[in-house]
């Protein structure tokens, strides 16, 4: 069968009518959405990204503090091994008892008198008296004998005189803390030096 030209035409165009809502349509289609979750139909599922380990901290070392150096011994001394302990320190001796203490020249006094060829040992008991302890009495025992002394003292200062017969003696010079006597014995021709150290009074004379 033949068609004429316009009659061709025709059919060309309402070929293309119907094909172009087709595949407009096509084209058009939006996307479809993913299902709704349970429980929920207008939530919209999230986006989960998957969990990224953290990071492992590094092991810590544990810090040693560095050895201090051993001094050098010093010269003249054995050094110690090493890691040997130190002896411990011993107890103190015992610390000396004190002196007796004095404060007036009473008592018994030892006293020593050297010369060129022997060490000659006496002893003086003394007694103070007067309202300032200015005067002094008592004995010198010398040789066997009991010879009467007096004098003065002045708190340092002393001067004794003891008569023998027909000699006279005269005992000076100066107390220390009331302890100890450092002096001169003189007879008138000979001049001898003394000293003499105070006892605790055992007896009296």
């Amino acid at each position: 069968m033949r068609f004429g030209p316009s009659r061709f035409g025709l059919l060309v165009a309402a070929a293309l009518l119907v094909a172009s809502p087709s595949r407009g349509g096509a084209q058009n289609v939006p996307p479809t959405p993913p299902p709704p979750l349970p429980g929920n139909p207008t939530a919209t599922p999230a986006i989960v990204l998957p969990a990224t380990a953290a990071p492992t901290a590094l092991p810590t070392l544990p810090v040693t503090a560095a050895p201090s150096p051993t001094p050098a011994p010093r010269r003249g001394r054995r050094a110690e091994p090493s890691g040997s302990p130190n002896p411990s320190p011993t107890g103190s001796a015992a610390a000396t008892p004190a002196p007796p203490q004095f404060t007036t020249l009473d008592g018994v006094w030892e006293l020593e008198m050297q010369t060129r060829a022997k060490t000659y040992y006496s002893h003086l008991t003394l007694k103070q008296s007067g309202a300032a302890g200015s005067d002094i009495t008592g004995m010198w025992l010398r040789e066997n004998k009991k010879l009467p002394l007096t004098g003065t003292f002045d708190g340092r200062l002393f001067k004794f005189t003891v008569t023998d017969g027909a000699v006279q003696y005269t005992l000076s010079g100066y107390v220390e803390n009331f302890s100890d006597i450092v002096g001169l014995i003189t007879d008138g021709k000979n001049q001898t030096a003394f000293t003499a150290e105070h006892r605790k009074r055992e007896k009296t004379f």
